[in-house]
C-alpha cells in the first residue's frame, strides 16, 4: 500500500468514477486502475462493483475511505511543513507581561524551535484575544495557564506548574520563608483582568479550595486603578526560577499543602490538515518547566 493508491481510493469515492480521479490526480485512467487493481490483491476483496454506468464502493472501500480521509488531511500537512520550513511557528504564550518575562519567552522559543525544527516566534498573548488570534491565523497555537474551552479548539495538557507568592519588598509578608494560605488572608488577591484562563485557573481555584483573601480585579490601564492596592495585595507567579521577581518584589513559596499544581495547556484550533496536536503536543511536553 502506498499513499497514492490511499489518494486514488479517496478521489473515486468522493468524483463516483476512475475518469474524474484520473483527471484530479493529474494521471491516466490505466494508473489508477492498476492502482485499484494492485490494492485490492493486499486487501483480498474488492474495493469497487465495476458498472458501465461507473463505479460503487462496497463496505470495505467506504470504510477504507473514511479512515483515509483523515490520513490523507495529515499526510497534506505533513508536505506543506517540510515544503516551508523557513516560515515562522506562531506560538502565543497568554501569560502576563513583567519585567523578567522576555527570559521566560525566549526559552520556550528556543526550545521548542529546536523540538519542531523550524523557527517558533512565541509571543505573549491577552488571553481575551487568544480565540480571535487563533481563528483569525495570527497565531498556530496557544500555551495557556488552564484550558482553552471552544468547540473548534484542541487543547491537550503540557503539565503542570506551581506557584509562589509575589509581594513587594515592604509588604508585610515579604519576611516569611514560606506562606501558608491563612498568612495570606488578610490581604487582597490581584486578579488580572484580561486573563481570564489564569484567574480561572489560578486565583479561582485558590479561592475553592479554600483562600479567603478578597479578590481584586486589577487592570493597571483602566482609570479606577488604586497603585496602593500592587503594595498593599499579592499575586501568584509562575516559573519564578527562570524570569525572576520584577524590581522592589519578591518571590516567597507556598506551603507544600496548600500550593496549587496548575496546568499548562497547548490549544490549536480543530480543523482538516491544520497542526499535529498529538506530536506536537508529545514534543512540548518534554519542555521541564511544564513537567
Amino acid at each position: 500500500m502506498n499513499i497514492k493508491q490511499v489518494r486514488y481510493v479517496c478521489a473515486i469515492v468522493d468524483l463516483g468514477s476512475f475518469s474524474a480521479a484520473a483527471a484530479r490526480e493529474g494521471v491516466s485512467v490505466q494508473a489508477v486502475s492498476k492502482a485499484m487493481a494492485e490494492l485490492e490483491g493486499v486487501l483480498g476483496e474488492p474495493l469497487f462493483e465495476r458498472r458501465s454506468a461507473g463505479v460503487t464502493p462496497t463496505p470495505l472501500c467506504r470504510a477504507f475511505a473514511t479512515r483515509a480521509h483523515r490520513v490523507l488531511d495529515e499526510w497534506d500537512a505533513l508536505e506543506r511543513f517540510a515544503s516551508a520550513p523557513a516560515i515562522p511557528f506562531r506560538l502565543g504564550f497568554c501569560y502576563l507581561e513583567y519585567p523578567g518575562i522576555d527570559r521566560l519567552v525566549r526559552l520556550i522559543s528556543a526550545v521548542t524551535s529546536k523540538i519542531l525544527g523550524r523557527q517558533v516566534d512565541v509571543e505573549l498573548t491577552p488571553c481575551v484575544d487568544a480565540l480571535d488570534a487563533l481563528r483569525s491565523g495570527r497565531e498556530d497555537a496557544l500555551i495557556t495557564m488552564g484550558p482553552l474551552e471552544a468547540d473548534d479548539v484542541a487543547c491537550g495538557q503540557l503539565g503542570t506548574v506551581s506557584s509562589d507568592v509575589l509581594v513587594s519588598t515592604g509588604h508585610p509578608l515579604a519576611g516569611k520563608d514560606v506562606l501558608t494560605l491563612d498568612d495570606l488572608a488578610d490581604y487582597p488577591v490581584l486578579r488580572p483582568v484580561g486573563f481570564e484562563h489564569y484567574a480561572h485557573a489560578v486565583v479561582d481555584e485558590y479561592v475553592r479550595r479554600g483562600l479567603r483573601s478578597e479578590v481584586v480585579d486589577l487592570a493597571p490601564e483602566g482609570p479606577s486603578f488604586d497603585p496602593s492596592i500592587v503594595d498593599r495585595g499579592y499575586s501568584f507567579i509562575f516559573v519564578g526560577n527562570v524570569t525572576g521577581a520584577p524590581e522592589g518584589f519578591v518571590m516567597r513559596p507556598l506551603a507544600k499543602s496548600d500550593g496549587l499544581s496548575v496546568p499548562i495547556c497547548f490549544s490549536s484550533l480543530r480543523r482538516p490538515g491544520g497542526l499535529d496536536l498529538s506530536s506536537c503536543r508529545r514534543s512540548l511536553a518534554r519542555l521541564s518547566l511544564f513537567g
